[in-house]
């Protein structure tokens, strides 16, 4: 005989926060019962209010921490606790990052089956910040706000379409909000606005304009402000560099990339293989690859490629390319992709991941094809989030 939880939304109740979950949220237990608690860090004992019920978990907030961890921090932001864009404001650096890795650590082992890598335990895994001088504060270069009738702009609450009115956003680069507000007379419903490591700061208008000229190392892309485009101002030098380090090119070999973008990994690689080599870029969205039209006019040994990843895979099945770079969605790329890229690579694959989840069921994917994660490197691109980066290397396994 089973006895139902007389719990209702809107309860409190006090819980043991066990461990840290992906998305943001730890884990705790109420009579048995899963429940992921945000606000509050490993270790702490809160009174936490349950926000949604379902027929496997509960949610809560924390709202009053009894026994708070020694990582716990006063959040910078006066709107932590109510805007759904940050999840550890009230938790140190080192601790944000800490969370990071044992969730990589989780997600590799449980999903992919990984035991090590870089040569290590797993258990040994550290993400790292971008910086040696990453404040946490002021990093985002694109934006994107509620507007607020004719007076203000905002923030969504976390899993909600209510907006929380904001005067500054502390994750945002300076002079974000403010931007946005100028451009609250356009009468749009979201207002975006990007700034470029040049120091453009513009309002992204209804065509995906206006330009904005990137500059990574010795490079210079030119780009319409809506292009993807890594967030942190740090991320691009920092991932074109681990990419290029684990994709290990000589001159003369080839290289595929896939969801290239604007063609900033693949720009770069074609240093790597000059002039002899050939770098074939493969993105699906039209504005990105006219963008890379534009920013790599002068490299003659990429092929930029307008299609679905996975039909151009398809039908270049019996193509064969020395190493496979692949950034895909978030959501990751995939069986169907992971068959034909684990097939078309020679020598290695390098993934870009913004989901450790997903990075890791196409690990045991390409596990299953007969490849095996070597390297991995795990950056701090999102700081005062849950969101995390990580560079994998795949080479044939052994």
């Amino acid at each position: 005989m089973t006895t139902e939880l007389a719990v209702r939304i809107g309860d409190e109740v006090e819980l043991d926060i066990l461990r840290v979950a992906n998305g943001g949220f730890c884990i705790a237990r109420y009579e048995g019962k899963v429940v992921f608690v945000r606000h509050c860090l490993p270790g702490e004992r809160v009174v936490a209010e349950i926000t949604d019920i379902t027929a496997k978990f509960f949610r809560a907030d924390a709202i009053e921490i009894l026994s708070p961890s020694k990582d716990r921090v006063e959040p910078p932001c006066q709107y932590s606790m109510q805007c759904g864009g940050c999840d550890w404001q009230h938790a140190t650096l080192p601790a944000q990052r800490e969370l990071k890795s044992e969730v990589i650590r989780e997600q590799l082992g449980h999903l992919g089956k990984v035991e090590e890598v870089n040569g290590k335990p797993l258990a040994e895994f550290q993400v790292e910040p971008l910086s040696a001088n990453e404040t946490g504060l002021h990093w985002r270069t694109r934006n994107r706000y509620a507007s607020i009738g004719d007076f203000g702009v905002g923030m969504r609450m976390p899993r909600s379409h209510s907006v929380v009115e904001i005067s500054e956003c502390l994750i945002a680069v300076e002079g974000s909000v403010a931007l946005a507000e100028s451009a609250i007379h356009l009468g749009q419903p979201e207002i975006e606005t990007a700034m470029s490591s040049t120091g453009q700061h513009v309002v992204v208008d209804g065509r995906g304009g206006p330009w904005l000229d990137e500059r990574v190392g010795d490079r210079n892309w030119r780009i319409h402000a809506s292009s993807f485009w890594q967030v942190h101002k740090d991320a691009p030098a920092v991932l074109v560099d681990t990419v290029r380090k684990f994709a290990a090119l000589q001159p003369g070999q080839s290289v595929l990339d896939l969801y290239s973008g604007s063609a900033l990994f693949a720009a770069s690689l074609c240093a790597d293989v000059g002039e002899r080599g050939s770098v074939v870029a493969v993105e699906s969205a039209i504005d990105a690859v006219r963008d890379a039209r534009r920013s790599c006019s002068d490299l003659p040994q990429i092929d930029l490629v307008t299609a679905d990843v996975n039909k151009w895979l398809s039908a270049n099945k019996d193509e064969k390319f020395d190493v496979v770079v692949l950034d895909p969605p978030r959501a990751g790329a995939g069986a169907a992709v992971i068959e034909k890229v684990s097939q078309i690579a020679k020598y290695a694959i390098v993934y870009v991941a913004c989901d450790p989840s997903s990075l890791a069921r196409d690990t045991a994917l390409l596990a299953a094809e007969g490849w095996s994660l070597r390297k991995l490197r795990g950056f701090d691109a999102f700081p005062m989030t849950s969101h995390v980066e990580c560079v994998a290397a795949f080479t044939r396994a052994q």
